[in-house]
């Protein structure tokens, strides 16, 4: 009976192979397994037990199966185990992201401004802060950028060279420390360019969110001009901006009246930008749907936020393999777009009004060629953080985005250049355009396959998280068949949970890379294994008396429904949201069904 029960994992696991429903179908099948599921254990564990007058036993089961449950899940998890279903990884980055919270509030004190702020004002700042990656080698910004952000290092170490001495080391900065914050603070250009001497992971804070913070805390606000009256700001000014004490004694007044009145940082220093230049070349532009043709107003919002910037001959743009962070139109000049280690692709000679980059920009991927001024370039620039703004506040840009997702030449650029087969291609698309509103474009499925990457044992730590699901099952059917004959209404409610959960976790493995043999074995070891479970507790609870018996029954019923509200209903709300309500009544019904025959 128990290998009955778990028949459908192994038969879930092999329809993967031939249909990957869309993920509206996959939240409809489970969240209908989740309600025979239901049904079954109202019916056939929990309601004999309280008809038997055994609530106590029943209720210390049920409290003692939750408890167990939610502990083994979470230790599973920490291993790799959530990457089993959608909404246990969902869950568990929340716990990592809550975890980092904690660890900024712990670093903000190590910078002056931020030293004893409330507790209100703290959880402003940490909300406000942005996570960032940089491999080793990769900088951080330009020394051409505007001094928009401020740095601190989460996990990592970073090198701060010098401009003024041939980029020669000036510090080396580890775990909690700052960089960029004294351009930020005053709006002078950066003064070193940070690089990564390893995988690193920073927190950043926008200049733009840190004057929303002044504006709303006069503690922050009291901070900021005790610290400009100090002298680290005038040592600063004079020694790596080069403005003598005249100057400077005048940019700090200067500095403090406007804070006083108009409640944020001095503005940055100046940035060329050529504004109207751009505005009045978007009928030109080309190789990128999403600024060819913009609308007046649009194309000033556009233009804003641009950066323009000299290249000279021969200097590079970009490499192969780089993080694509940036996407470039030429203003003037010429660009070569080289394919290195790859004789069948020719080089691509752009001029100007050309588009270059976007492609992998768009996707948060890497870029698939490398790109080198052959003469003296003029390009304007779009960074990635000024590109997600421009989602959220220009509805011409977020459709222009929504309809390119759409057409289909990201999903043919993802299987050609970024090594995606069509259906991880796809789903990258659909939550794409699902998370759109967020300006979250990468791909839950590229997310999950990273972190497995970097997770030891994680293929180990998803067969044990599913093994835990099936355990509690196994049990109760040779438990319950101590003593009578096993309800048919459990056994259907089992096997239609199992069913979706083994189909959807065997789509997530394939695209997370496993082997077609690796995931059918995996499954028929979990149904063989819940045999086995039902076996020994059909041996292990031989005259046991009735009073243990409900124990055993709470102890499964309490692990299934803890599973059922952790695991399975959030997974298929996160992906079919209000449909999933009429699937699981559904669900139900059809255990009852069962029961009823």
């Amino acid at each position: 009976m128990g290998i009955i029960s778990a028949l459908s994992l192994p038969l879930g696991a092999t329809t993967a192979l031939f249909w990957k429903p869309g993920d509206r179908t996959a939240a409809a099948l489970v969240a209908f397994g989740g309600g025979a599921l239901l049904a079954a254990l109202t019916l056939d564990l929990v309601a004999p037990a309280f008809d038997r007058g055994h609530y106590v036993s029943l209720a210390t089961g049920c409290i003692i199966g939750g408890v167990l449950f939610a502990i083994l899940n979470e230790i599973i998890n920490d291993y790799g185990g959530f990457l089993r279903k959608a909404s246990t990884t969902i869950y568990h980055l929340r716990r990592q992201e809550h975890q980092r919270f904690k660890r900024i509030l712990s670093n903000l004190n190590r910078i002056d401004i931020f030293q004893n702020l409330p507790p209100e004002d703290f959880k402003r700042v940490a909300n406000a802060m942005r996570s960032l990656r940089c491999e080793k080698g990769a900088s951080f910004y330009d020394l051409r950028d505007p001094p928009d952000a401020l740095y601190i290092i989460a996990d990592g170490e970073v090198e701060l060279r010098d401009p003024r001495r041939k980029m020669r080391r000036f510090e080396v900065l580890g775990n909690g420390s700052a960089f960029g914050r004294m351009a930020v603070l005053t709006g002078m250009p950066y003064a070193t360019l940070p690089v990564a001497t390893r995988n690193t992971n920073v927190w950043m804070l926008l200049r733009k969110d840190l004057d929303s913070l002044l504006e709303g805390s006069p503690w922050l606000r009291q901070a900021v001009h005790r610290w400009l009256r100090g002298t680290e700001v005038a040592t600063y000014l004079q020694e790596r901006q080069n403005l003598d004490a005249e100057q400077t004694a005048a940019w700090i007044e200067t500095s403090i009246k406007h804070l006083g009145s108009k409640g944020h940082l001095p503005p940055v220093v100046h940035f060329e930008r050529q504004e109207a230049t751009f505005c009045a070349a978007t009928a030109q532009i080309r190789r990128s749907p999403l600024l060819e043709q913009l609308p007046a107003e649009a194309a000033e919002a556009v233009a804003s936020r641009l950066l323009c910037r000299n290249y000279k001959r021969g200097e590079t743009f970009y490499t192969k393999g780089n993080q694509a962070e940036r996407m470039y139109v030429i203003a003037s000049g010429e660009v070569s777009l080289i394919h290195p280690g790859d004789p069948t692709h020719k080089r691509t000679i752009l001029h100007a009004y050309d588009a270059f980059g976007g492609m992998a920009f768009l996707t948060g991927a890497r870029h698939t060629s490398a790109a080198v001024a052959t003469r003296k370039t003029t390009v304007w620039i779009l960074r990635r953080q000024d590109f997600l703004e421009l989602l959220q506040t220009v509805p011409e840009v977020q459709r222009r985005v929504r309809e390119y997702l759409k057409n289909g030449e990201v999903t043919a650029y993802l299987e050609s250049q970024e090594g995606f087969d069509s259906d991880r291609a796809l789903r990258w698309v659909s939550t794409a355009v699902r998370n759109l509103d967020t300006g979250r474009l990468l791909p839950a499925a590229e997310e999950m396959a990273a972190r497995l990457r970097t997770t030891k044992g994680a293929p180990l730590a998803i067969w044990l998280g599913i093994l835990l699901d099936g355990i509690p099952e196994s049990l109760v059917i040779g438990a319950s068949l101590t003593y009578h004959e096993i309800s048919l209404a459990l056994i259907a409610g089992l096997f239609l949970s199992n069913y979706p959960e083994a189909l959807f976790s065997s789509i997530g493995m394939q695209q997370q890379g496993f082997s077609v043999t690796r995931i059918i074995t995996m499954w028929t070891s979990l149904m063989l294994l819940t045999g086995l479970g039902a076996a020994l507790g059909s041996l292990f609870f031989v005259g046991a008396g009735e009073l243990a018996l409900s124990l055993i029954e709470g102890l499964a019923a309490g692990a299934m429904l803890t599973m059922i509200a952790q695991t399975l209903l959030p997974d298929a709300y996160f992906k079919g949201g209000s449909i999933i309500g009429l699937a699981t009544l559904m669900g139900f019904l059809a255990a009852l069904f069962f029961k009823s025959i």
